[in-house]
C-alpha cells in the first residue's frame, strides 16, 4: 500500500487545492473516494493505502504545491479516512476499470455486441471514468461490472465515424442485458446504442456452405409482364434492402436487425396460414433472412437473394428468439435435405440451441 500513498495524496491535494478544508470539501473527497475510486483502485485499497500513510506517518508528497501547510494536509487525509470508515457499508458500484494489462486476455474471449453513437469522450464523461491509451489498440477503457461481466469501450473502432465500439466477455448474459446495466449504472441512455449482434465467426479454414439454384420454372419472375405472376412481379431485394430482413445470433437466441428477439407469432406463409411461421433462406456464409410476410406473386424466398442461389430455405418457427421449428417448405427452391441439414449445422455454430426433432420435411433426401 506504501506504493499507492503518493499517487493518491497528489491526487486529493490537487483536488482541494483552491478549497477549504472544512466539512463540505471534506463529504466531497470522501463521496468522490467511495464511488468514482482513483484509477482502478477499489474503495478498499483506498482506504487501506490512506489509512496506512497516516498510521505510519509516510511523509507527504511535494509534486502539487498548495498553499496549505503538510501538517493540514495530514489532518485532512486523517478525516477522510475517519468519514470513509464511518460511512460503511460503503455504496455498491455498479463497475470497477480493470488494469490496462489485462486486455489482451480480455480480447481472447470478447465480441462486439453494440455501437455507441458517441465519441469516446462523451462516453468518458457519462461513465466517469478516463480512457486509457494503447499503440495496438487505441484508446478504451476496460471495466468488470457488479453482474461480474467484463465489458470494454473502444475509441475511433470505424473509419468513417467517432462512435465508440462496446465489447464484453463471452458469458451467458444477453447483449441488451449488458446494455441496460451499463445505463443503469451510469449517464449513458439507451438510444445511444445499436446492438451489434453479429454472429459467430466460422472455425478457421471453413469453406462457403453448397447452395441450390432457383427452380427455372421461376426465371424472369421479378420482371413486369413476366407469365408466372398473371399481372403481378416478385420483389427482388438488393443488398441493401435485404439488411433488415437478416437474422443475429446471440447467446442461443435469433434477433432481428431492429434488435429484438424473433418471434414469428403473428407470421404467416402461404402453407400456413394460420400463422406462427416465417419465411427464411440462408446464402453460402451461413447468414439467415426472415420476412413475417410472404405474398402470393410478390415476395417469395427468392426475394431475399435476389433470385440467386441460396444454402437453405423454408419455414422458421420462433418465440422470443427461440428457435422451435425449421422446415424445408420452398416451392421456388425445393431444396434437398442436406441443404436444411445445413441450415441447422449454421444455427448450431452460431450456438442457437436446436432440437433434432424439431425439422420439418418436404422433400425427398
Amino acid at each position: 500500500m506504501a506504493s499507492l500513498w503518493p499517487g493518491m495524496v497528489n491526487t486529493i491535494v490537487y483536488s482541494v487545492q483552491f478549497d477549504d478544508l472544512g466539512e463540505v470539501t471534506r463529504d466531497r473527497i470522501v463521496r468522490a473516494l467511495l464511488t468514482e475510486p482513483i484509477d482502478t483502485l477499489t474503495p478498499e485499497q483506498e482506504f487501506e493505502a490512506l489509512s496506512e500513510g497516516i498510521r505510519n506517518n509516510y511523509p507527504l508528497p511535494d509534486v502539487v504545491e498548495t498553499r496549505y501547510q503538510p501538517s493540514e494536509i495530514r489532518d485532512f487525509i486523517a478525516a477522510v479516512v475517519e468519514q470513509m470508515d464511518a460511512a460503511r457499508p460503503w455504496p455498491v458500484l455498479p463497475y470497477l476499470p480493470l488494469p490496462a494489462e489485462q486486455l489482451r486476455g480480455f480480447l481472447a474471449s470478447a465480441r462486439p455486441i453494440a455501437r455507441v453513437h458517441l465519441p469516446f469522450t462523451e462516453v468518458e464523461t457519462a461513465m466517469k471514468r478516463n480512457f486509457r491509451g494503447s499503440p495496438e489498440f487505441g484508446e478504451f477503457l476496460l471495466l468488470r461490472m457488479h453482474s461480474g461481466i467484463d465489458a470494454a469501450f473502444f475509441a475511433n473502432y470505424w473509419d468513417d465515424s467517432s462512435d465508440t465500439l462496446l465489447s464484453a466477455t463471452a458469458v451467458p448474459f444477453y447483449a441488451h442485458d449488458i446494455v441496460a446495466e451499463l445505463v443503469a449504472g451510469s449517464g449513458l441512455r439507451s438510444e445511444d446504442f445499436s446492438l451489434t449482434i453479429w454472429p459467430e465467426p466460422p472455425e478457421s479454414g471453413y469453406p462457403p456452405y453448397e447452395t441450390t439454384p432457383l427452380r427455372t420454372e421461376f426465371h424472369g419472375e421479378h420482371l413486369p409482364g413476366n407469365a408466372q405472376w398473371g399481372g403481378t412481379f416478385v420483389n427482388y431485394l438488393s443488398p441493401q434492402e435485404r439488411e433488415p430482413y437478416r437474422l443475429f445470433a446471440n447467446n442461443g437466441l435469433l434477433y432481428t436487425s431492429e434488435q429484438q428477439p424473433l418471434d414469428t407469432s403473428y407470421a404467416r406463409t402461404l402453407w400456413t396460414p394460420q400463422g406462427g411461421r416465417a419465411i427464411f433462406v440462408m446464402d453460402d456464409q451461413g447468414q439467415l433472412y426472415a420476412s413475417p410476410y410472404h405474398l402470393l406473386g410478390e415476395f417469395h424466398h427468392s426475394s431475399f437473394l435476389a433470385g440467386n442461389p441460396v444454402a437453405g430455405a423454408g419455414e422458421i418457427r420462433a418465440v422470443q428468439g427461440r428457435v422451435e421449428l425449421i422446415s424445408d417448405h420452398s416451392t421456388h427452391y425445393q431444396p434437398p435435405r442436406r441443404f436444411t441439414r445445413q441450415v441447422i449445422d449454421s444455427l448450431v455454430r452460431q450456438g442457437i440451441a436446436f432440437d433434432e426433432r424439431a425439422v420439418e420435411y418436404h422433400y425427398p433426401a
